[in-house]
């Protein structure tokens, strides 16, 4: 199985070693052979193991070096967590060192930090957090209770709860009420009044409840009080949520692999079980769920250290990445124990050890559906992810567009064809905004990925649905990387300007996505070639001059070696076009055939026979045409506003479930700029853009599922309906629209496919 996160994640040479020195830190322990030894046995984890992790720095990377630490960025530490859950290791490095640790350090109680920090840095000192109580979920506003006593101490009494590991702490921070605001007091764990109850887990770790019965404390001791302490708790929290994210994420890339192992190895009925298809779309789909969930992981960690102070926003990220790492952790690990068939049952298959571990994080600092709601509050209150650090950035495009974009092409009941929209396209050239995907120096605007997914987010602000360019989106990056210097200088300016419309000639009849069993032939005369043949599901071929195609000029070997990359005039004698009218009512799609069509052998790209490299290439961009977050994300929008208008946004069943295909479509949107930001650092389109196509389509069937649900009849009627927000929606067509985005560019069962034999390594079916 091939590891991804190797080809596509964006890390350090540091954050690389650190993650190897960990890998073969817990592999020289004995993994999760060691894990299991510890099970059940009080404190949970091993104190030695600690001290080595100490000496290796591990428990000071979030501590300033003033005391100790190395103060590493969040892309270490993330590094090291994913390999403690890679290994099960039970030491509380994210309890102690980002939660704990990371608060006294916050508190700004530098007597305290100074006498304590030191020696949590080097092993010999574990502090844990008591901030949850019983029926109170992940509500920071304490209730237990401190006053203050004649002599100056302050006397605590209240109840905490799943304090994790608390069976090995030296000492206790907990949060409390005190003089009518949220305070912070270190407790040590051995004080009078403070009784200690360990709940054994069902992954053999503990869960510690305090009980404090007039416990006295020093004020000497209150680390901070009021908005700092609330400040420094929230901060926190979330750090440590991000860090039990990464340890997920390296938990279900172990389950995984794992379980890849086995079915490739494991036979029945002469045949290795992990060649049936069943099984194979199955892995797919726990695949999807892990690479979804990473990529939105690695971006939010990145955009949360970029939003230092803004403690609503980081709160929004933390949510989002949790909400998608705690389901996506149960549903691969449920779904490696299904791969293992009744072996996967059994206590001694290491594989139940993952899906418990996986039920303990996925429930601490709050499940998929409780961070869900947080991310939709936050969202209510203005605060939401995508408020981000680089809005800025997009507030020329936002006022531009609002000024400019016809009002005549907003919110249309089909999408419209780039002919229905000709003086708008002339304007956005004008502007220099026709290829955002293109480098500068070729005429495009140059955006990175993320940049990319922000603008398209602000054309469908306005109502954009228009055709894409397909020569900006796709024929474009070809040429400009495997075109001659007459074919740039020729075709690149008009394809800007949009003088020259494009088409795709891949889809044969008989061959759909098998590319490699096309028909259609071009045989060299002179300095012409001569084609025969048809295309299918051609979009928009009748309002095209020109089509690049895939065409066979060699039949003697291996199916991929015979193929050739062409451009053609759609006015070249011998062509024909049929349009094909779809569900919706459009003719978008059309048939071409070709009788005896010459053209010209200038108008070949790339080497003779050799146009399979190509044509993986555009295929690659296609998929993340296809996989852009767009998508689903406009349709979203306008149920969005549908709900707003009819007061369906206030009740809780909607708001569940569109805010859960909303962050559906917003973490597509982290899987896209990883994969893009990957290609545009030289890497090849690979199998795994797949994983883009197979995500968003399906999430853009969700969404129109439940614009279905909520509109009733409304959605069978064969018009828009207009919303307060000045948008107009055609449920029908867009319900009707989604049910080919599953099929074209080929379908979620073949892209399951390719990712089996390409990602997973699984043997043929």
């Amino acid at each position: 199985m091939r590891d991804l996160s190797l080809t596509l994640d964006i890390r350090t040479e540091d954050e690389r070693l650190v993650a190897q020195s960990a890998a073969d830190f817990h592999a020289g322990k004995g993994g999760v052979r060691r894990a299991r030894g510890l099970r059940g046995q009080v404190p949970g984890f091993c104190r030695t193991t600690w001290s080595e992790m100490a000496a290796l720095g591990w428990t000071g990377l979030c501590i300033a070096e003033r005391w100790g630490g190395n103060a590493a960025p969040l892309g270490h530490a993330l590094a090291l967590a994913g390999e403690m859950g890679r290994s099960l290791a039970p030491e509380p490095l994210v309890a102690a060192t980002a939660l704990a640790g990371g608060v006294l350090a916050a508190s700004e109680h530098l007597t305290l930090s100074d006498e304590w920090l030191p020696r949590l840095s080097d092993g010999t000192w574990i502090p844990a957090l008591g901030w949850q109580e019983p029926g109170r979920g992940q509500d920071l506003l304490p209730l237990c209770r401190a006053e203050t006593a004649s002599d100056g101490d302050v006397v605590i009494d209240g109840e905490k709860c799943f304090v994790p590991q608390g069976a090995g702490a030296d000492a206790f921070i907990v949060s409390v009420l005190h003089e009518g605001e949220t305070a912070l007091f270190l407790i040590d764990a051995n004080a009078s009044g403070l009784t200690l109850r360990h709940r054994p887990r069902i992954d053999g770790g503990f869960w510690t409840d305090l009980s404090l019965r007039g416990v006295r404390v020093s004020l000497a001791r209150r680390l901070a009080t009021g908005q700092p302490a609330a400040r420094a708790l929230q901060l926190c929290i979330e750090q440590a949520t991000l860090l039990a994210c990464g340890e997920l994420v390296g938990l279900m890339q172990e389950a995984l692999s794992m379980s890849m192992e086995y079915i490739r190895t494991r036979h029945q009925f002469d045949r290795p079980v992990g060649s049936f298809q069943a099984l194979q779309h199955l892995a797919v789909d726990l695949l999807l769920a892990q690479e979804i969930a990473r990529c939105v992981l690695a971006q939010n960690a990145r955009l949360f250290e970029a939003s230092s102070g803004d403690c609503a926003r980081r709160s929004s990220l933390a949510s989002q990445a949790k909400a998608r790492c705690s389901e996506s952790a149960l549903v691969v690990t449920k779904g490696c124990i299904q791969l293992h068939g009744g072996m996967g049952y059994t206590e001694e298959a290491d594989i139940g050890l993952y899906l418990k571990r996986a039920m303990v994080l996925a429930a601490w600092l709050g499940g998929a559906d409780e961070n869900r709601s947080r991310y939709a509050a936050l969202q209510s209150a203005g605060k939401g992810a995508q408020d981000d650090v680089d809005a800025g950035s997009m507030t020329e495009v936002r006022v531009w567009l609002e000024a400019n974009f016809p009002q005549r092409l907003r919110f249309p009941d089909h999408r419209l064809d780039s002919s229905q929209a000709t003086d708008w396209l002339d304007r956005l050239h004008a502007k220099g905004w026709a290829a955002p995907n293109w480098p500068v120096e070729y005429g495009g605007m140059g955006l990175s990925a993320y940049e990319q997914v922000r603008f398209q987010e602000e054309c469908d602000r306005v109502g954009m649905n228009i055709a894409p360019n397909l020569g900006a989106t796709m024929l474009g990056p070809l040429l400009i990387r495997y075109g001659t210097e007459v074919q740039r200088r020729e075709h690149l300016p008009k394809i800007l300007s949009g003088e020259v419309r494009w088409c795709q000639g891949y889809s044969e009849p008989g061959a759909g996505s098998d590319l490699a069993s096309l028909r259609t032939s071009a045989v060299l005369d002179g300095d012409h070639f001569v084609v025969n043949g048809q295309k299918i599901w051609t979009s928009f071929a009748f309002d095209a001059q020109m089509m690049f195609m895939l065409v066979r000029t060699d039949s003697s070997g291996r199916k991929q070696e015979g193929i050739s990359f062409l451009l053609v005039d759609m006015g070249t004698p011998g062509i024909k076009v049929r349009r094909i009218h779809n569900l919706p009512g459009s003719a978008e799609f059309c048939e071409v055939f070709f009788d005896n069509v010459r053209v010209p052998r200038d108008n070949l790209v790339g080497e003779l026979h050799q146009g399979w490299k190509m044509a993986k290439s555009l295929l690659g961009s296609e998929r993340i045409l296809l996989g852009s977050p767009r998508l689903a994300r406009f349709p979203l929008r306008l149920l969005a506003d549908y709900a707003h208008t009819h007061g369906l946004d206030q009740d809780s069943v909607f708001r569940h479930r569109f805010t859960r295909l909303q962050l559906e479509v917003e973490d597509s949107g982290a899987a896209f700029v990883t994969l893009v930001d990957a290609l545009r650092r030289g890497r090849e389109p690979g199998p795994e853009l797949s994983i883009l196509k197979v995500w968003i389509t399906e999430t853009f069937q969700r969404v129109t599922d439940l614009l279905l649900e909520t509109l009733r009849e409304t959605a069978t009627v064969n018009e828009a309906v207009e919303t307060d927000e000045g948008t107009r929606l055609h449920a029908a067509n867009l319900f009707l629209a989604s049910r080919a985005a599953t099929i074209y560019g080929g379908s979620s069962e073949i892209q399951r496919n390719i990712l089996a034999k390409l990602v997973l390594e699984l043997p043929d079916v």
